[in-house]
Formats: structure tokens, sequence, C-alpha cells
């Protein structure tokens, strides 16, 4: 995955107006930093590519996640990961209850 592949999918998500806030972009930036680190452990640890479907399903468990406090039920140690980084990052954002209530 390269970065500007990850740029246009954050950048693709954000789209909507409604979602055009600075908390919503400092959350997006945080998100890609993340992320972009991420995949450059991997990389250089053990040779594993992230792809933008690997972003794109996490995306897809973040809301639930930080609305449940849960993990989805998978296998995917990559996706997982990845999930499992964003919660620590937005930890600071959350409030009492669940996250973006």
């Amino acid at each position: 995955m390269e970065d500007r592949d990850l740029y246009k999918l954050f950048l693709s998500v954000a789209e909507h107006p409604a979602q055009n806030t600075e908390d919503i972009r400092r959350v997006f930036s945080i998100l890609v930093r993340s992320t972009l680190r991420y995949r450059d452990h991997l990389l250089k640890s053990t040779g594993t590519v992230v792809t933008v479907g690997d972003v794109r399903a996490v995306l897809g468990w973040l809301m639930s996640s930080l609305e449940s406090g849960r993990l989805p039920a998978t296998n995917n140690k990559i996706r997982l990961g990845l999930l499992k980084i964003w919660l620590d990052e937005l930890e600071p954002f959350r409030k009492p209850g669940p996250f973006f209530s």
C-alpha cells in the first residue's frame, strides 16, 4: 500500500461536508499516521504488506468497536492489529460511555 493510496482512502471517507470538521481531520490524521507506522513496521519486521483492503475493512469495524467496546470476530491478525492500534490512539478522545456517543 502506497502512502498516496492511504491518503486517497481517508479523503474519500472525509468527502462528505459533515465530516469536514477540525475534530474529524485530527482523528483522520491520527489514523493515517498510525496506519503508516504499522504498515512500515510490519513490512520491515515480517515482510507483510498492509493493503488498502485491510484498511477499508478496519474502517468498517472502527465505529462498531468504539461504540460496543468489543473487537470483531476475525482471525485476520493484520486487520485486528491495526484496529487495536487505532483504538489505543483514539483513547484520549474517549468520553464516559461509548466512544463518540
